[in-house]
């Protein structure tokens, strides 16, 4: 049993008066519509209201009032609103592959220096990381420092991807030998490809093409054609920073985020999400209700809940331990600080020393805080 952050966002915006569940992973739903139930119950009795540490009772009533309101609203939403995933649908999984690679040949045919990495498919959609070297001016002889892609570059990727989509190119297969996928890539110049080609550990290598016109290592799987993808459910959304192999020391590459989905109606049904999100964002709620605070004299990122606040935590703990108690578990608390030997042997030193508080020196013997709560 675990939930957390969405199960908190969804309070939070059922509080602020908004139908929310649609917006939530289906596994935290059923968690908060019963957690919304408790706490308007919580603020509406009457023993409540003489609990000293909250000035207003009547606010905080009103403050989830709209919950009980809203909660047939967002469960008859839930359906409208509920959208595939690469899990539940491999067709939209291939459609979202196949435009990583059509924004690539758009990419290196827009801006020929481009030089091309990875491009997998994510839950939303797609990125693909690129880098840009210098280059020299033809005429002038000068350097020309490396491209930063804008929001108008981005408009211009997308009105090529749509070219190669309407030409309908198909997207071909090919099994070559190590050797022979060293020659091609070494022939286009993509040194970065050199690198995934060794990594790759079995044999044949498989390569995925455009047509004739653009190819990529690549295990699949595609749509059969180009033609296939639906220009207007495709958007590109953003670009990032992102070191190649999560390296600080190597190259910094630009990351092209977009998304992808099967038909128009699906990527508004998206984009109206996303805008919910925000909308839902914990630190614009969390000010906005009064919840809690950032105090930055304290140090950043440490929550400071306040009185309202404090009964949505308090009822989502309550809720914790009791559904636990039901089912069979016992509670038990352990130190938040222990010898480093413990997480030695535990493995978290291993695999999360860089995340965890500095180490500190308690009577001869060395202490670290926990890394998490597991």
């Amino acid at each position: 049993m675990k939930f957390g952050g969405h199960v908190m966002a969804s309070i939070l915006a059922a509080a602020c008066g908004r139908s929310v569940l649609a917006f939530v992973p289906s596994s935290s739903r059923l968690v908060a519509k019963q957690l919304n139930s408790a706490i308007v119950k919580s603020v509406s009795d009457a023993r409540f209201h003489s609990v000293a540490t909250i000035s207003n009772a009547s606010s905080t009533t009103r403050l989830f009032s709209a919950v009980a309101e809203k909660g047939a609203a967002a469960a008859a939403e839930e359906e409208e609103e509920d959208l595939p995933t690469n899990e539940s649908d491999i067709d939209l999984l291939k459609l979202r592959h196949t435009s990583a690679h059509v924004m690539a040949m758009a990419v290196q045919q827009t801006f020929p220096e481009a030089q091309t990495t990875i491009g997998p498919w994510i839950d939303n959609g797609f990125y693909y990381d690129f880098y840009f070297p210098e280059t020299t001016d033809e005429e002038t002889g000068e350097v020309v420092p490396s491209r930063k892609l804008s929001d108008q570059d981005l408009k211009k990727v997308k009105k090529a991807m749509d070219k190669i989509i309407s030409k309908n190119y198909p997207i071909t297969r090919e099994e070559v030998s190590r050797e022979e996928a060293k020659r091609r890539i070494e022939e286009i110049g993509e040194p970065f490809k050199l690198e995934i080609l060794d990594s790759i550990k079995t044999e044949p290598i498989t390569i995925y093409g455009i047509g004739e016109e653009w190819w990529d290592l690549c295990a699949g799987p595609h749509v059969e054609s180009t033609g296939q993808l639906p220009k207007k459910a495709i958007a590109l959304q953003s670009v990032a920073g992102a070191y190649w192999r999560g390296d600080e020391k190597r190259e910094m590459l630009q990351r092209i985020y977009a998304t992808a989905w099967k038909d128009p109606k699906q990527l508004k049904a998206y984009k109206k999400r996303m805008e919910e999100a925000k909308k839902r964002d914990h630190r614009v709620l969390g000010k906005k209700l009064d919840l809690f605070s950032i105090q930055e004299d304290a140090g950043g990122g440490l929550v400071f809940w306040h009185p309202k606040g404090s009964t949505v935590r308090r009822k989502i703990e309550d809720f914790w331990k009791e559904e636990h108690i039901e089912k069979g578990y016992d509670i038990v608390y352990t130190p938040h600080i222990a010898n480093l030997d413990l997480w030695k042997t535990s493995g978290h030193f291993d695999f999360y020393a860089e995340g965890m508080f500095d180490q500190m020196d308690v009577e001869n013997e060395v202490y670290q805080i926990k890394p998490m709560n597991c």
